[in-house]
């Protein structure tokens, strides 16, 4: 193309046209974390008890995936479709450290929750965060992940791009001139964290996974039934009701010790029962968030590596073939996918709530 057909329009629609299996992908999740999440909020907070010690910080959780959804796929769909024509600097400042401390909260809060699963499993007669506790540990990390994301601000803005050989000026969202060094070692710091935080958790979940398999492994225990000898003067009596009405004061001591140890072992029933139950749940919601944790992990190593990537190499995604382009961008996106995903695995691990979520889900209100 010559000069005079190739402007910062044509430049822009091309760069795009590479991004569109990455744009239809972020409006997939965009569409699914905002209703799982939402969705999420509303049964854990209306339908659920979700100040219960295993529940309660889903309710958090999904805030911070829906928020994070939100805002991560609108900047990814706005570095897309719009790579060389970037609005102004202001969006490009925010969604830069809305999408930080979102991402930071997020790893930052699954490590709090990992922490509270190893008290409640590893260590239940120990130290175990109350209600108020919790309030203040969530609303402390939250408060936190905003603090360490200020300096992103400082760091971005819109910035003009010139192409290498029509000489066609473009604006997109990028580092400010003079400040790659310091921000280089901003990312570094912010990529320690998390990646300290991710090692921190799966230690956590690693001692819970061990004390789920080992001491809260459920035992079979073969109780032969002993046959209760009655006394022979009522063993083969009649009961009437008029028996029954004076049971209470006119039974013998045979017949006393009897009802007394009846009743001893239906306490020690019911406690094991209620025990075995607790097991269960804690067993269940355990795994829940190993489980999430987990995913969470493997959706930002990819992002880790091209961020590197990038810092190494300023010329990166200008050197990418078309095919390659649109894989990698892929990969670099899939941050985004942590904020989606945990809505699904609540419903694979929660019967309650999946039990609420087929018959609440706002996307399904939305269709009817």
């Amino acid at each position: 193309m010559s000069n005079g057909t190739f402007d910062v329009v044509a430049w822009n629609n091309e760069y795009a046209r590479r991004y569109i299996p990455s744009t239809v992908l972020q409006s997939l999740y965009l569409v699914l974390g905002v209703c799982g999440n939402l969705t999420a909020i509303i049964i854990y907070t209306t339908k659920m008890n979700s100040k219960h010690d295993d529940r309660y910080f889903i309710p958090f959780l999904a805030s911070v995936d829906l928020a994070g959804c939100i805002v991560s796929t609108t900047f990814m769909l706005l570095s897309n479709n719009l790579p060389y024509m970037y609005p102004n600097t202001a969006i490009c400042q925010l969604l830069h450290f809305s999408a930080s401390a979102l991402i930071i909260g997020s790893i930052f809060l699954l490590f709090v929750i990992s922490v509270q699963r190893y008290q409640k499993i590893c260590r239940p007669f120990g130290f175990q965060m109350n209600l108020r506790c919790k309030r203040i540990v969530a609303s402390s990390v939250l408060l936190l992940a905003g603090i360490l994301a200020i300096p992103t601000i400082f760091f971005y803005e819109k910035i003009e791009v010139v192409h290498s050989s029509t000489n066609v000026t473009g604006h997109r969202c990028g580092p400010k001139p003079n400040t790659t060094t310091f921000g280089e070692i901003y990312r570094g710091i912010i990529m320690v964290s998390e990646f300290i935080s991710m090692v921190c958790m799966c230690i956590s979940y690693g001692f819970v996974g061990y004390t789920l398999m080992t001491k809260l492994r459920p035992k079979r225990k073969y109780i032969p039934q002993k046959e209760i000898s009655m006394p022979s003067t009522i063993s083969n009596t009649r009961i009437t009701a008029e028996d029954l009405a004076v049971s209470e004061t006119a039974c013998d001591s045979t017949e006393c010790q009897l009802d007394e140890r009846a009743e001893s072992t239906l306490k020690k029933a019911n406690k094991k029962r209620k025990q075995d139950k607790t097991n269960r749940t804690g067993k269940k919601y355990s795994l829940m968030f190993m489980f999430i944790s987990l995913i969470s992990a493997l959706c930002f190593f990819p992002p880790w590596i091209f961020i590197l990537l990038e810092t190494k190499d300023k010329t990166f995604w200008i050197r990418l073939s078309y095919a390659e382009t649109q894989v990698f961008v892929i990969f670099r996106g899939m941050f985004v996918l942590n904020f989606v995903v945990n809505p699904f695995i609540y419903c694979f691990f929660d019967t309650k709530f999946r039990g609420y979520a087929f018959k609440y889900c706002p996307c399904k209100t939305m269709n009817s």
